[in-house]
């Protein structure tokens, strides 16, 4: 008897060692597709999408799930997966400047206020993405122009969580916002593990540049929206 619990126990060990390479393996994970394209038409977005990404639109979104008077209100989001740690979200959300604090300066000119309207925005959807994913640490923060338009992106990492703690995985991801009229603004998360960050970056770029926002009460500006 003694005999078959050191060899159940000889077993699993070898069965969580072999599991744990294939799971840490890079060689084991999803490379990135760039050549085999298709076009997506949901809900408020038509994007540009790899074949062996999933699209769907996010649940809670269609069933307004908002914070009651939030100074921003999500209208539509899209999620656009591979797996567990690749993917990407489309949120297009309203903005209640009106509703969204801090002190306006009277010298301020427009484009400085809508530069801090912009920060605003970008902050509560850090923040919201903290709630969202345990451990969130951002690690640099940018301008960057997205069809044309200026807009904020922060780098962050994260981990994905296990209720065993030993297959807690890390991911490495940012968010770009952009704003899209004077009263909406475009948040575009993607993620990855981290040894394909980089290689991810041009596919989830190629994404971001064809997106579209398809006919509402949107009043789009200039920049190729």
């Amino acid at each position: 008897m003694l005999w078959l619990y050191r060899f159940l126990w000889i077993g699993s060990t070898v069965g969580v060692a072999a599991i744990l390479t294939v799971v840490s393996s890079p060689r084991a994970k999803q490379s990135p597709i760039r050549d085999q394209w298709t076009t997506v038409q949901q809900g408020r977005f038509t994007v540009q999408v790899p074949f062996g990404f999933r699209t769907h639109r996010d649940a809670l979104t269609q069933m307004g799930m908002n914070t009651p008077n939030s100074p921003v209100q999500i209208q539509d989001a899209l999620r656009i997966e591979r797996g567990a740690r690749t993917g990407a979200k489309v949120i297009l959300v309203t903005i209640r400047s009106d509703l969204m604090g801090g002190e306006t300066s009277s010298a301020a000119t427009p484009e400085q206020q809508a530069a801090r309207l912009l920060q605003q925005v970008h902050q509560t959807q850090l923040e919201d993405l903290g709630k969202a994913f345990a451990r969130l640490k951002p690690t640099r923060n940018r301008r960057v122009r997205v069809q044309g338009v200026l807009g904020l992106r922060t780098d962050f990492e994260f981990t994905l969580t296990h209720l065993v703690p030993l297959f807690e995985l890390p991911a490495q991801g940012y968010v770009v916002t952009v704003p899209v009229s004077q009263s909406e603004a475009l948040h575009f998360v993607a993620y990855s593990p981290p040894h394909q960050f980089n290689a991810y970056q041009p596919v989830y770029e190629r994404i971001l540049n064809t997106i579209k926002l398809n006919a509402g009460e949107t009043n789009t500006a200039s920049g190729g929206w």
